[in-house]
């Protein structure tokens, strides 16, 4: 049994970032299920690894190519993990200096995951207090005449 460690864990997360479908397999199941927070476009269940790239890439994209993600601790037991993670995002066409929550992306989170084999095979996010709402409407940006801008 591999052991789950804080540096296999970032490892994990450099290699979805990546959005590299080979070097994320090294430690993302083919088969696993991710369940992203929220009431927006990107929500619910993501299943299979392609599908996983899929989302991040929507995020890079959104967020202009940059979408930040701080792991803050992990907390480890047998087979699973829990990560606090800040994330924080701007999107490419907010107005300068926006404080916007459609426009700009901070919230303190969780992530938890199951491994087996060495594999992320399922795992969960979640944010705490107004980060929830924020997600939600970083996702679902309104301009001035309240259509969804920049989907």
């Amino acid at each position: 049994m591999t052991a789950i460690t804080p540096e296999l864990i970032e490892k994990a997360y450099v290699a979805l970032v990546s959005c590299d479908r080979e070097e994320a397999a090294k430690y993302w199941s083919a088969d696993v299920r991710f369940s992203v927070p929220g009431r927006h476009a990107q929500a619910g269940w993501h299943v299979g690894l392609d599908e996983l790239i899929a989302f991040r890439r929507a995020l890079t994209d959104t967020a202009g190519g940059k979408f930040e993600v701080e792991m803050v601790t992990s907390m480890i037991d047998g087979n699973e993990c829990m990560d606090v993670v800040k994330v924080h995002a701007v999107r490419p066409d907010a107005p300068e200096g926006s404080t916007s929550p459609f426009d700009v992306l901070d919230a303190l989170g969780v992530q938890v995951f199951r491994w087996e084999d060495g594999l992320i095979v399922e795992g969960r996010a979640g944010f705490f207090g107004d980060g929830a709402t924020n997600y939600d409407q970083w996702w679902s940006p309104l301009a001035a005449d309240g259509t969804r801008r920049n989907r």
